[in-house]
């Protein structure tokens, strides 16, 4: 049982990173004006988020929620 609870929680933070890379390479794509690159992004961080758990939501830090919430997803 200890093996089931350790693997949700490093899925939970590995998904919480991946939310926090794409959030970030959506913000240069929209900084350099790559529409269709910031469009896929944008996709791609609505998947990421909808595959998060409530408990890895609640790590999230200031940042990550002001990172995430430049997109217009969040």
């Amino acid at each position: 049982m200890e093996i089931e609870t350790t693997e949700i929680e490093d899925r939970g933070t590995e998904m919480m990173a991946l939310a926090r890379l794409v959030a970030f390479a959506l913000e240069s794509a929209r900084s350099m004006d790559a529409e269709v690159v910031e469009f896929c992004l944008e996709k791609a961080l609505r998947a990421v988020l909808d595959q998060i758990d409530e408990p890895s939501r609640m790590t999230l830090t200031s940042s990550d929620i002001m990172l995430m919430n430049r997109s217009a997803l969040c």
